[in-house]
């Protein structure tokens, strides 16, 4: 049901960007992956895979994204160190990070948001995504 509403969507979205931006997806769940994934290639934006916070900022400097979309939690090192490192490197420093998460009552979750926003992170959203919103977000960052 959820991939047929992401379907849905994403042809009726289309026609957000006539250039397709590279999207650098990084999260430790294969399915949260998928998902993303799906929903932005209908978009029509290229999507790249990472599964760990060193290999984030592994592709990032490989690949430069247009946007990253990062996990706030990842394995080898979090999304909000993993910015603070992003935003360090000269490389990678003006790639807009929107971070996301499914914990909202996890320990620490607000005080790694925040720093994530403090290490220059553009947003940070709450899994599960509507996807008008996503869409959204997307647009905002990839047609500034």
């Amino acid at each position: 049901m959820a991939s047929a509403s992401a379907g849905i969507l994403c042809a009726l979205t289309r026609s957000m960007s006539n250039t397709a931006k590279k999207i650098l997806i990084a999260d430790s769940n294969e399915t949260s992956r998928q998902s993303l994934r799906a929903f932005i290639n209908g978009l029509g934006h290229e999507v790249f895979e990472a599964a760990t916070g060193p290999e984030v900022i592994d592709r990032a400097s490989s690949i430069h994204p247009d946007l990253i979309m990062m996990d706030l939690i990842l394995p080898g090192m979090n999304g909000d160190e993993a910015t603070a490192r992003l935003k360090r490197n000269m490389s990678t420093r003006n790639i807009p990070v929107v971070i996301n998460t499914g914990w909202t009552t996890a320990c620490n979750v607000e005080e790694r948001a925040d720093r994530a926003l403090n290490a220059g992170a553009a947003e940070i959203l709450y899994r599960p995504f509507y996807f008008p919103m996503l869409r959204d977000v997307l647009r905002s960052y990839l047609l500034a």
